[in-house]
């Protein structure tokens, strides 16, 4: 029987818990808190790319849209539905998430896209060597990723910027199968914990922007050049840390748990999370930051969490929506 990977679920549980802080840091305005966070979106992705890319097992068209592709799509459609009713009966607290840039279902589309091409991608993983993968993974960093940020940056932004995002996208999700197939020196990981610890600190000490502009752009966070430089970084560290080590079933347990409904609970927060805002201003209730986030991030976790797992447990239809 083969043995199933622990750190995949890590990352994915740290992800999950990432993403929920971020939100929340966001409804705040911590900037600082927001941009240390990003990581958490370019790591989904090459968590998805990390296994969807492996050409050791086949996966046909069919079955790629039957158990993936329509999964989201469903997702997309009922969470939007109940996200529309809760927006309606609130009076309008859900209208920035449901549409323009703050649209976070977005990124059910981009997942869509990239479970599509996964197939053509897979073709040429299976056959590249480490230098090609290598290759492919700087190009679309720097096309993708570091060349659409730059021109932000600078103030001259055009939708073909914009366009380049997708070379950053593949980029992003080749990397999670080049990160757990290649072998590195020590020298390359020094090299990748360096890069990727600068951007931490730099990130942390809001370098990037002075304020929240850049880090609530959607597509931007998926492709932010510290973003993606970190989540690597982190991937790594969290593979090469768990790979000699054994871990007991209670400490696995719940790790393998969150992992499972972090698809849930990125679907169920924000919304959880418009209506706590908006809860607490009709009531006047105004919490310092470093009490809000903490409390309503751990708060939202339990609840949505609860709430996927509740969902998932629907015959036939729970595990499309959660």
């Amino acid at each position: 029987m083969k043995r199933r990977m622990v750190y995949p679920d890590v990352l994915r549980a740290l992800s999950c818990i990432a993403v929920v802080f971020l939100s929340v840091s966001m409804a705040a305005g911590s900037t600082a808190l927001s941009g240390l966070l990003t990581w958490a979106v370019p790591l989904f992705v090459m968590l998805s790319g990390m296994f969807f890319l492996d050409g050791s097992w086949y996966i046909s068209p069919r079955d790629m849209a039957r158990k993936y592709a329509m999964r989201l799509l469903a997702s997309y459609i009922v969470w939007f539905v109940v996200a529309a009713v809760v927006n309606q009966a609130t009076g309008g607290v859900l209208q920035g998430i449901l549409s323009g840039q703050g649209l976070y279902l977005n990124f059910l589309f981009v997942m869509i896209i990239l479970y599509a091409i996964s197939p053509v991608l897979r073709v040429f993983t299976r056959a590249a060597q480490p230098k090609e993968l290598q290759f492919v993974v700087i190009f679309g960093y720097l096309i993708g990723c570091v060349y659409p940020f730059f021109q932000i940056l600078l103030g001259t932004t055009h939708l073909a910027d914009y366009a380049m995002l997708g070379f950053g996208l593949i980029a992003v999700f080749v990397t999670g199968w080049y990160l757990r197939s290649a072998m590195f020196t020590r020298r390359q990981l020094r090299v990748i914990y360096l890069l990727g610890g600068i951007c931490l600190l730099l990130t942390l000490r809001g370098f990037w922007f002075g304020s929240t502009a850049f880090t609530t752009d959607p597509a931007m966070m998926i492709v932010s050049p510290d973003a993606v430089l970190i989540a690597m970084a982190l991937f790594l560290v969290v593979k090469n840390t768990l790979s000699g080590m054994r871990l007991s079933r209670r400490v696995l347990r719940p790790i393998a748990a969150l992992s499972q409904l972090s698809f849930g609970i990125y679907l169920i927060h924000p919304i959880l999370l418009a209506v706590l805002c908006y809860m607490l201003n009709r009531a006047g209730v105004v919490l310092p930051a470093g009490v809000f986030i903490p409390v309503a991030a751990i708060g939202l976790l339990i609840v949505s969490g609860a709430l996927a797992y509740l969902i998932r447990k629907i015959p036939k239809i729970g595990k499309y929506l959660a």
